[in-house]
């Protein structure tokens, strides 16, 4: 195990995943190469919660309910589920092809949260991210399946905010003085109603990352007097002005190289110590993982809610029966695209 996650110049080590170009973009094989005897798709992780009082919130008047609540997070209870647990709460079919917001019978970027029959209200997964746990717990089968577990690349989106530069990197503390008005109308009654605020928007944060702080940053005019300079992000300005892995021209999948092996993200305690993050919490996966020996390769591209694996069938049979993972067997030509969902459509 490496465990230093050296930066990586030489962008030919990435050159053998140039064919991926010569794929319709967007389809499962200009994400992970062909050649490999078997795919899988990794469904990200679900958050689901609900009032830990009513065990539901079907007929929940959400504002008088939590007017008086000082801990929020003291009256919601939240665990981790599953799409098939989605899939059952909203009576839609689980398969290879599925496509979230579809199992929640709406349409992509209508909503961030649903509530299923069965009361629980169901968080959408993150995009562009495996989180640690589950990450380590994929590796942890990846590193059987390859003769160079301790060698490879992690290839890192150079977009994520706050990376390259400190464009997209910005945090607000809000803070009320304990003296404030008791009253609903007053100061503290807009703490109540900009803490629920708050609570809803920390809850959505695990897809939108700073991903979508970046997008926000990128469609608004910034003088160029503005403009932050590489190296004034997370990364060293020697990395953040060094060379990238450009796959899809024209497409902004550039790419920071990164030596690590399946090994170094066994521990989830990687998110501490990968100089592509400043803080554990905003830890983020790798976009595209591979072996010295690239009998596999993992790719989560940065705008799906899944992630994908090229391997061998006993790499994919295992992946398959490991517990606390989500995983299907998907065929090259899966259409993996927000209308693909053919068995959830609209009706």
């Amino acid at each position: 195990m490496s465990g230093e996650f050296r930066y990586v110049s030489d962008v030919g080590r990435g050159e053998w995943l140039r064919p991926l170009e010569d794929e319709a973009f967007s389809s499962l094989l200009s994400i992970v190469p062909r050649g490999y005897e078997m795919y899988a798709r990794v469904l990200h992780p679900v958050v689901r919660d609900r009032p830990r009082a009513t065990k539901t919130w079907h007929g929940l008047d959400e504002t008088t309910f939590f007017g008086n609540a000082s801990d929020f997070d003291a009256e919601i209870e939240s665990q981790r589920s599953t799409w098939t647990e989605a899939a059952s709460a909203f009576n839609t079919t689980i398969h290879p092809e599925a496509q979230y917001a579809r199992l929640l019978r709406s349409e992509p970027g209508e909503v961030h949260s649903a509530v299923g029959h069965d009361g629980w209200r169901y968080r959408v997964p993150a995009e562009g991210h495996l989180e640690a746990s589950a990450l380590a717990t994929v590796t942890a089968v990846l590193a059987r399946h390859t003769a160079t577990p301790d060698a490879g690349i992690a290839a890192i989106w150079e977009g994520w905010g706050g990376l390259v530069s400190s464009a997209g990197s910005r945090l607000v503390m809000v803070q009320m003085a304990d003296d404030s008005p008791d009253d609903d109308h007053g100061a503290r009654g807009a703490w109540r109603a900009t803490a629920r605020s708050i609570q809803r928007l920390r809850a959505d944060l695990h897809r939108f990352r700073w991903k979508a702080l970046r997008s926000i940053q990128s469609r608004l005019p910034t003088p160029a007097w503005k403009v932050p300079k590489p190296g004034s992000g997370v990364l060293d300005v020697e990395i953040a002005t060094g060379p990238r892995l450009d796959l899809h021209g024209g497409t902004g999948r550039q790419y920071l190289l990164f030596e690590a092996g399946a090994e170094d993200f066994r521990d989830p305690s990687w998110t501490a110590r990968a100089p592509w993050t400043n803080h554990a919490a905003w830890a983020q996966s790798p976009s595209i993982l591979w072996p010295e020996d690239h009998s596999w390769v993992l790719a989560t591209e940065i705008d799906y809610d899944s992630t994908l694996i090229a391997g061998t069938r006993e790499l994919i049979g295992e992946l398959m029966k490991t517990p606390d993972l989500e995983v299907f067997p998907i065929g090259t030509d899966a259409d993996l695209t927000w209308n693909g969902d053919a068995l959830n459509r609209p009706r």
